[in-house]
Order: structure tokens, then C-alpha cells, then sequence
């Protein structure tokens, strides 16, 4: 039977590892795991969170308040997080929309 860890690079386990051992609403920051883990580029950690992601791992993050990385504990907590990014993003597109507006009546 095939595991969700069995395709991991080294640096992936290290870092899922980790989160997964954090305790209930114990979170870690991105300079945390990089201390932790000898991890010396931020955007190689980055990489590492966006791999995870798409390998399956519930991996959510806050920059406010408690911030930092954890594993989602709950549907309700990723979905939580998801329409946080959700919002993020319409945001932006409708940021984007009103440049390009701008770009065809401005100049």
C-alpha cells in the first residue's frame, strides 16, 4: 500500500515531520523551521510548504495574530483557511481588473 510520505525528498519529511509533531494550536514560523532544520534559504523553505501543499498535506498558515506553519486539525480549520486565500485572491483579481481598466482609459 502506497503512503502519502513514500514520494517525499528528504527536506519535505523533515519539514511535514515537524509540523505534524507541533502540539494542538502550536504553530512555527518560517524562521523557526529554518533554525530547527538548518534550512538556510527562505525561498527553498517556501518551495518546500508549496510541495507539501500539492503533494496533499493540509498545511495552513496565518500572518496575523499566532502566526506561523501547522497542519489543518479539522475540515472546518482548512476550509477556514481556504476562503481566507479565496478572499485573498478575488481581492487581487479585482486589483488586477481595475489596473488593466486603467491601462486602456489612463494612457
Amino acid at each position: 500500500m502506497k503512503s502519502i510520505y513514500d514520494n517525499l525528498t528528504n527536506d519535505e519529511f523533515r519539514v511535514i515531520r515537524l509540523l505534524e509533531g507541533l502540539d494542538d494550536n502550536e504553530r512555527v514560523t518560517a524562521s523557526q523551521i529554518m533554525d530547527r532544520l538548518m534550512i538556510k534559504d527562505i525561498r527553498h523553505l517556501h518551495q518546500i510548504i508549496f510541495d507539501l501543499r500539492m503533494k496533499g498535506f493540509p498545511i495552513v498558515s496565518s500572518k496575523s495574530g499566532h502566526s506561523g506553519y501547522w497542519i489543518a486539525r479539522s475540515r472546518a480549520e482548512l476550509k477556514t483557511y481556504l476562503r481566507k486565500k479565496q478572499l485573498y485572491i478575488a481581492t487581487h483579481q479585482k486589483v488586477i481588473q481595475a489596473m488593466e481598466n486603467a491601462a486602456e482609459s489612463y494612457f
